[in-house]
């Protein structure tokens, strides 16, 4: 499925195309939301769950190359030694 197509589906129908077809890429904390980054074919997307709860408010096509960093952990020790 195409990223148009993705973002015509319900969060519902989002959710099971991530389930089946994504890749977990990690997690990132914002405001009161725990938010989950899957790689897709040819995109990525977002899965928005209130912290705490374990249920999908929502799921979005991350189109911003930058928040891509807010999930990059560099551990510099065990780079360095």
């Amino acid at each position: 499925m195409d990223e148009t197509r993705f973002r015509k589906c319900s969060v519902a129908e989002r959710l099971g195309h991530v389930k089946v077809h994504g890749t977990y890429m990690g997690s990132r904390f914002h405001g009161g939301h725990q938010v989950h980054l899957y790689g897709m074919e040819g995109f990525y997307c977002e899965v928005w769950m209130r912290a705490g709860l374990h249920c999908v408010e929502w799921i979005e096509v991350a189109r911003n190359t930058d928040i891509l960093s807010e999930y990059v952990k560099v551990d510099l020790k065990g780079l360095l030694g």
